[in-house]
C-alpha cells in the first residue's frame, strides 16, 4: 500500500510533467508578430465567384429582364489596411448592364455611388487577423438582346479595384564608420548586402539594400549611404498615391503617362530622417518611378557620424506609399430564345 507522502510525490510528478508538456506546445506554436505578418508579395486579391457571373445566359428585353448575379471574393492579403479603394464593373453596355433594382439597392446601403463605384475598406493582416479579412460583393446585372441574325453573343465582364496602399520595411543594418577596415580588433558587426525575396506583405517589395559609409567633407566625420531597390512583384499597376488620382483609375477619366509607376518613399535610421534622392530628383518625399516594375533610390542620413565611433547595428526603417489598380474578367455567352 502506498503511503499518503508517497502518493503526493506522484501527484506532484504528474504535475509537473503536464506543465512541461505544455511549455514544449507553447514553444512549438509561437505567437504571430508583426515580423511574420509583412511577408509575401500580394495586397487584395479578388476572383468571381463560381457560377457568379454564369457561363451563359439567355437575353432579355425591357419587357422581360434577364437577370442575373456577378459575385467577387475579395480579400486583403497584405499587410496595410485599404480605405478609400473602389470597386467599378465593366459591361460591354449594348447588351449587359446593371439590374437597376440591385444598383438602388447598393446606392441605399451606402455602399455604392450614383456613377456605379462600390466603396473598398477592407482590413489587411495584422498580429491579431494573421490572414486577413474577407468580403463579398454580389450584383445583379442583366443581358440586353442581341442581334436579330445571331443565336448567341459572347461578352466580357470585368472588375477593377483602385486603391491606396503601402509598404512597410524594417531590419537592423551595420553602420561601421571605419571605411577602409584599417581599425584593429573584433567588430560588433560587418557591412553587407541585404537581399529580401519573400517581400514585405504588399505587392510592392524592397529586395535589396546596400550600405554604404560616405566619407564627409570633415574627415572625422561619416555618413551612412543606403541603395534601395524597389520591385512590383504584383500583377497589376502602381499609381500616383494622390488620392484623387488612385480613385480617377477607376472612372473613365484617363490618366497621363506620369500617374503610372509612381510611388513615394519616406526612410530613418534610428528614427532619424534620411535624404533620399532619385536621379537629379531632390523633392522631399522622393518620388521614385518605376522603369520596367523595378527602380532604385539613394537615401543618405543627414546627421553626421564620428569616424571614431565602434561599429554597431541600427534599425533601417523604410515605408513606400502607392496606389494600386487591376482589373480581373469573366466571359459568357448570350443567348437568343429559339421558339423554333
Amino acid at each position: 500500500m502506498i503511503s499518503i507522502n508517497k502518493k503526493l510525490i506522484l501527484i506532484i510528478m504528474v504535475l509537473s510533467l503536464l506543465v512541461l508538456a505544455g511549455c514544449v506546445n507553447l514553444s512549438r506554436d509561437r505567437p504571430i508578430t508583426d515580423a511574420d505578418v509583412r511577408k509575401g508579395r500580394e495586397g487584395l486579391v479578388m476572383d468571381f465567384t463560381e457560377n457568379a457571373p454564369p457561363e451563359s445566359v439567355f437575353e432579355g428585353s425591357k419587357e422581360s429582364p434577364s437577370v442575373f448575379p456577378i459575385a467577387v471574393e475579395l480579400q486583403n492579403k497584405g499587410a496595410s489596411d485599404i480605405e478609400n479603394g473602389l470597386l467599378v464593373f465593366g459591361f460591354e453596355k449594348t447588351y449587359v448592364d446593371f439590374d437597376e433594382d440591385s444598383k438602388q439597392r447598393l446606392i441605399e446601403e451606402d455602399l455604392m455611388d450614383n456613377e456605379g463605384k462600390l466603396k473598398l475598406e477592407i482590413e489587411g493582416k495584422s498580429v491579431f487577423n494573421p490572414n486577413g479579412d474577407e468580403e463579398f460583393i454580389t450584383i445583379n446585372a442583366r443581358a440586353k438582346k442581341i442581334g436579330a441574325q445571331s443565336e448567341t453573343h459572347p461578352s466580357t465582364i470585368l472588375a477593377t479595384a483602385c486603391y491606396p496602399y503601402k509598404t512597410v520595411f524594417g531590419s537592423s543594418v551595420c553602420i561601421d564608420t571605419d571605411i577602409y577596415g584599417i581599425r584593429k580588433g573584433e567588430k560588433a558587426c560587418d557591412i553587407e548586402d541585404l537581399q529580401f525575396g519573400n517581400g514585405q506583405g504588399a505587392p510592392v517589395a524592397i529586395t535589396k539594400v546596400e550600405t554604404r559609409m560616405l566619407p564627409d567633407v570633415d574627415e572625422n566625420k561619416v555618413k551612412p549611404h543606403f541603395i534601395i531597390h524597389v520591385e512590383n512583384k504584383g500583377k497589376g499597376e502602381v499609381i500616383n498615391p494622390n488620392l484623387d488620382i488612385v480613385r480617377k483609375a477607376c472612372t473613365s477619366e484617363s490618366l497621363i503617362y506620369e500617374d503610372f509607376n509612381t510611388l513615394k518613399i519616406i526612410a530613418s535610421l534610428s528614427g532619424a530622417n534620411l535624404k533620399c534622392k532619385v536621379g537629379e530628383d531632390d523633392s522631399e518625399p522622393a518620388i521614385i518611378r518605376l522603369k520596367d516594375r523595378e527602380d532604385l533610390v539613394r537615401c543618405t542620413l543627414e546627421e553626421d557620424i564620428e569616424r571614431d565611433r565602434d561599429a554597431y547595428v541600427a534599425p533601417l526603417k523604410i515605408e513606400l506609399e502607392y496606389g494600386y489598380t487591376f482589373t480581373i474578367s469573366k466571359n459568357i455567352i448570350i443567348e437568343k430564345i429559339l421558339t423554333y
